[in-house]
């Protein structure tokens, strides 16, 4: 399906109508929520007052500082965007490592994502280039985007691609929420039986820790209102860019809204920007349903998925206050982490050195010093050294380690994400993950 003939569907044409001449009703639109992150009531009278709110707590990048405004969210954006443009226009594959990563970086989205493009990096740039003419081709049915070995689209990606495609929204679990809020009051004010099936946006739980006290919930269905889960792959970027399509021409349509003027940031990506904020916590549904999501949530949040760095092995981890743990049993406690940093830079400071975890090098003493070394000295040479292969891309995903592709002596702790230099404490990036969880 093109991009024409969907926007000229019955059920999407009048939501795009509706929409566009109710964009600035406040009551309509009107939401609160508590944030758990900033302990407070968040209230918004309407879409353009969701849009002036906007809160996303950043660490800066490429020369842009930390902030948590709109404005400061678009610098960086516009940053991240040109970075990663250069990077690609000149088949950089390192420069479009760096550039990706920091998209990452930026909306709290490392886990998962940082590992896969690092085992790219020989081809990223010229990925990350086909995919984005897939995606403006305005082609549901393009090849690649029903490639399903080929075509990797998260909530990581899909800030990737925001900067790369024009009129290309964020598509993430807030976004999803809002946007199938709004469908819900449609479907109430025109009296529908049911959702049409053009217009029923997937969700996904939110990022929360297993232990939640209060999970936030990101279902904007009904006992009469369905909608489906997110899946990752094609059926996500089909549903980004079925979005794109109607938020571009909703504001089309309403040309004297304010989300169309007095403002050098695009009005799409306001748009974006009041969805985001709509999108943190929805009411509650009914009891049944609402337990329901949690679970869910808790179920498929536990675990994160990573590839290690020379095999590009897949697993999955998550983390808590005690450590890491992967999903075959294995587990790093924070005092061994911290032992480990501690030993590699007491022997190598800010240089960089090697994995170096053969299990019969290690320990009979041949091997390099490395990684390897480190954690079989710091476990008492009980250790088993390969075992380091999954940790280090554990570490590498929360920025404790960086990583150089292609050298024979790849990683260096990255000092500037710890709060001091010695000692090393992994626990203060686990605690921001934790916080991050409560933003997202």
């Amino acid at each position: 399906m093109h991009r024409t003939e969907y926007l000229a569907t019955a059920s999407v044409n009048d939501f795009i109508d509706w929409l566009a001449n109710n964009l600035h009703h406040t009551s309509l639109f009107a939401h609160s929520y508590f944030d758990r992150s900033r302990k407070e009531t968040v209230a918004f009278a309407g879409l353009e007052d969701a849009c002036g709110k906007y809160y996303w707590k950043h660490r800066g990048t490429f020369g842009v500082p930390a902030g948590i405004d709109l404005e400061s969210s678009h610098a960086a954006l516009s940053a991240l965007r040109d970075a990663l443009r250069r990077a690609i226009h000149s088949a950089d594959d390192s420069a479009t490592l760096e550039a990706s990563t920091e998209v990452m970086a930026w909306g709290g989205v490392r886990a998962g994502n940082v590992r896969w493009l690092t085992a790219q990096s020989p081809r990223l740039a010229q990925i990350l280039t086909s995919t984005t003419a897939a995606l403006a081709s305005d082609n549901l049915a393009h090849p690649l985007l029903n490639a399903l070995e080929q075509l990797r689209f998260n909530a990581g990606m899909t800030k990737v691609y925001s900067l790369l495609v024009d009129d290309f929204i964020i598509y993430d679990s807030r976004v999803a929420a809002a946007l199938g809020w709004i469908v819900v009051k449609y479907c109430q004010d025109r009296k529908l039986q049911h959702v049409p099936a053009e217009l029923a946006f997937p969700w996904a739980p939110s990022k929360e820790a297993a232990n939640a006290a209060a999970p936030k919930n990101r279902n904007p269905g009904t006992t009469r209102y369905h909608f489906p889960r997110l899946i990752a792959g094609r059926h996500h970027a089909a549903w980004n860019l079925k979005a794109s399509w109607i938020l571009a021409q909703v504001l089309t349509r309403a040309t004297a809204s304010t989300f169309n003027h007095g403002s050098a940031i695009l009005g799409l990506r306001r748009f974006e920007a009041a969805l985001f904020m709509i999108g943190y916590d929805l009411p509650a549904m009914a009891a049944d349903e609402t337990s329901q999501v949690a679970s869910d949530a808790h179920t498929e949040g536990e675990w994160t998925e990573c590839y290690t760095a020379a095999r590009g092995k897949r697993f999955h981890y998550r983390i808590n206050t005690h450590g890491i743990y992967l999903d075959d049993g294995r587990h790093y406690p924070i005092g061994l982490i911290n032992s480990m940093l501690a030993h590699l830079q007491h022997q190598f400071a800010s240089g960089q050195f090697p994995l170096a975890n053969s299990a019969t090098k290690v320990r009979s003493g041949e091997s390099r010093p490395g990684i390897g070394s480190a954690y079989f000295k710091e476990t008492g040479r009980k250790g088993n050294p390969p075992d380091t292969s999954a940790l280090v891309a554990v570490l590498h995903e929360l920025g404790a380690l960086a990583y150089t592709p292609g050298s024979p002596e790849p990683w260096s702790i990255n000092f500037p994400v710890f709060a001091v230099e010695a000692p090393l404490d992994i626990s203060a990036l686990f605690a921001r993950e934790f916080e991050l969880n409560e933003e997202l």
